[in-house]
């Protein structure tokens, strides 16, 4: 069967019992994702022919060049108490540079246009509807192939590979086999630190009632199975990490788990090194070492999670984040690459490659951020208003604000103190 041109709608074999009407084969109308309704579509087309006309000669002679590139006409509107909203998108996407993606309501085909000219028409005498008459021309551009990669997706996956493998490359670091009693006395110290810092990070969080009793409940169980978990590493290595996603889990929203993760992910660092003068502090250190890689790994991965969670709403905000978490595992690579263990060097940099390209990919194109410090406690709508004016970003702007600047109630964010605000056109800093 003859392939259909761009604009033309398949013909309908009237014969065909089964054949579904008008109505049924009609679509939603788009251009660039922006949706409208059409009542009337002009078509044309044809042949480019070169004519010759030659002296003497009664009959002319043709040649066919091929098809000349199709147009049409349409007639649409958009209607409904945010018909302006509506309006406005599809003005930008009229306006756009370059070839879009138009789908026709009469054959449900997706084909790159050109638009050629528009206009729009509005009267209080139709109020909530603007009508739009638009050509548009065949472009012959091939359809772009939407391919996007979930970053955040990619970012979970890295922190789930790297929290699975963290308890057996612990147990085959970690052993008290045959070793002093000092040498185990030092790992349950360090294990003890390991639990109160667990359990100060889970009370910042805010994590209160059943669960942060019954997370306080296992972890005062941590000390009494301490021996027997010192003497299974695998164990104790799952044990540990399972604490930290606790404390992660205790955590009502992204920001705050991070908040309270980034304490164990700087685990160990007021740490005195242990001299490594004979076989038995070589076994302590190498302990000391096991345990606070295993926290800060797992702390780590967490945070990853958490960011991968984030909604960004601008760009200064993304930014701040990234770079925090891109120094910090920066830092315990470094570290590791000096001792001379790459696998953990490897560890933190495929931690900061995950987090740095999510935030990245999934904050391109955000606004920029700026200062503005409100003269007294006032809702966020009330300063949204204030800043951007009535219209349809204003809600959309105080969440934002409440988001960014973790405000615990929308309807009263702290006057006196500055707050982060997505960037107005002029960019400025502006104080209350």
């Amino acid at each position: 069967m003859a392939s259909v041109p761009p604009f033309q709608q398949a013909p309908i074999d009237a014969t065909a019992a089964a054949a579904p009407g008008w109505r049924e084969r009609y679509v939603q109308g788009s251009f660039r994702g922006v949706p409208f309704t059409t009542t009337d579509r002009d078509l044309s087309g044809g042949r480019r022919v070169a004519l010759f006309e030659f002296p003497f000669r009664d009959k002319p002679g043709s040649e066919d060049m091929g098809r000349r590139a199709e147009e049409a006409t349409l007639e649409c509107f958009v209607i409904g108490p945010d018909y302006m909203e509506k309006r406005d998108a599809l003005l930008v996407a009229l306006r756009a540079y370059g070839p879009g993606t138009y789908v026709d309501p009469w054959t449900g085909e997706q084909l790159q246009v050109s638009v050629e000219d528009w206009r729009v028409t509005e009267s209080t005498a139709e109020g909530g509807m603007a009508r739009f008459s638009i050509v548009l021309r065949e472009s012959g551009a091939d359809q772009p192939i939407a391919a996007r990669t979930d970053t955040a997706a990619l970012a979970r996956a890295t922190a789930g590979d790297i929290t699975g493998a963290l308890p057996a490359d612990f147990a085959d670091r970690f052993s008290i086999d045959k070793a002093a009693g000092f040498v185990e006395e030092a790992a349950a110290e360090l294990v003890d630190k390991a639990a109160i810092v667990a359990e100060l990070s889970a009370a910042s969080s805010g994590g209160l009632g059943q669960a942060l009793r019954a997370f306080e409940s296992g972890l005062r169980l941590l000390p009494a199975g301490k021996a027997s978990l010192l003497r299974a590493p695998l164990a104790l290595g799952q044990t540990l990490v399972g604490l930290v996603a606790t404390v992660a889990a205790l955590a009502p929203n992204p920001r705050t788990r991070m908040r309270s993760i980034e304490p164990l992910a700087s685990f160990g660092a007021d740490l005195k090194p242990v001299e490594r003068s004979t076989p038995q502090r070589d076994r302590q250190a190498a302990n000391q070492d096991a345990i606070v890689h295993l926290v800060r790994a797992a702390a780590g991965a967490e945070l990853v999670r958490a960011a991968a969670a984030i909604a960004w709403t601008n760009r200064g905000d993304a930014g701040d984040v990234r770079d925090r978490l891109a120094a910090l595992f920066e830092g315990h690579a470094l570290a590791a690459a000096d001792a001379g263990d790459d696998a953990r060097a490897a560890t933190f940099d495929a931690l900061r490659g995950a987090v740095v390209r999510d935030i990245v990919a999934r904050s391109a194109g955000l606004a920029r951020g700026y200062s503005y410090t409100p003269r007294a406690t006032e809702p966020a709508l009330v300063i949204a208003q204030r800043l951007g004016g009535f219209g349809r970003t204003m809600e959309a702007m105080a969440a934002a604000i409440v988001a960014m600047n973790r405000v615990r109630h929308p309807g009263f964010v702290p006057g006196g103190s500055a707050i982060d605000v997505v960037a107005s056109p002029a960019g400025a800093v502006r104080r209350g």
